[in-house]
């Protein structure tokens, strides 16, 4: 149980919204509060984060969703106290919640400023309120560990996909920052993920097309799979835990090798 006695905020823990399958933020919560963590999670999908927790608990576990909207200091100030109130503590902190919202899938001259903006606010401005509201808490108990989700987008940007990578290489750079800033009391990591599958990714397709478009993908990797959710949940839970003690201000790529491979086409 290396999370046991341990309280974790995760936010973007929701299930998926579109199939309510697993997404990232969630199978991290189910695999913290699978190893004994007390999880609060925090999403603006309402529905689909309390079922996040309605799963915790069925299996055993102890968990709490506080609806907060990552754009909003007063939401995230209040799901904060509201873990305090409840746990007295934090003891971990994972920033996952992200969006692809608008018409992002384009280069800076093509980006509408509203759509570049958006998703600034959420996927970098968000993981630094929720951290900056969440430290001092971390703090008063003795410090803790930050896990942030980043992207191998940091490190290897796509084509006509600007702002995005944008965003996680700032993340990158934002970890390393609370990483020497508030050491030894918490250490600071990332995880860069390559093409996981999520619920999220099925978009509108059918099935049928689902499994060729991941399969397409797939074939550009030397791994030829996409990554799952719960691959990357480890990857969380050993930065989270005492197993990583000596690991601070990391960026760790989980790809499969894609991004030291020769194969450069998506």
């Amino acid at each position: 149980m290396k999370m046991q006695n341990k309280v974790a905020l995760v936010t973007g823990g929701a299930l998926g919204y579109k199939s309510g399958g697993p997404s990232i933020g969630s199978a991290i919560a189910f695999k913290f509060a699978s190893e004994g963590a007390k999880v609060v999670v925090i999403d603006i999908l309402e529905e689909m984060g309390k079922k996040t927790i309605d799963k915790i608990r069925e299996n055993g576990g102890e968990g709490l969703f506080v609806k907060t909207d990552v754009t909003k200091t007063n939401e995230i100030k209040k799901a904060i106290e509201i873990t305090d109130q409840k746990f007295g503590r934090l003891n971990c902190l994972v920033n996952c919640a992200a969006s692809y919202e608008g018409d992002i899938f384009k280069n800076i001259a093509e980006i509408s400023e509203e759509d570049w903006n958006y998703i600034i606010d959420v996927n970098l401005n968000g993981y630094f309120r929720v951290a900056k509201y969440a430290i001092p808490l971390m703090l008063k108990g003795g410090g803790g560990t930050i896990v942030n989700i980043s992207s191998a987008a940091a490190f290897k940007v796509l084509k006509n996909f600007s702002v995005y990578p944008v965003t996680k290489a700032a993340i990158n750079s934002l970890t390393r920052t609370i990483a020497i800033d508030f050491a030894p009391q918490i250490r600071a990591n990332a995880i860069c993920p390559g093409f996981v599958r999520i619920a999220n990714s099925e978009g509108n397709r059918t099935p049928e097309e689902v499994e060729q478009w991941i399969e397409g993908i797939a074939k550009t990797y030397p791994q030829k799979r996409a990554c799952t959710v719960e691959e990357i949940a480890n990857v969380a839970l050993f930065l989270a835990s005492d197993d990583s003690s000596y690991i601070n201000g990391e960026c760790i790529i989980v790809d499969g090798g894609r991004i030291i491979s020769d194969t450069h086409e998506f």
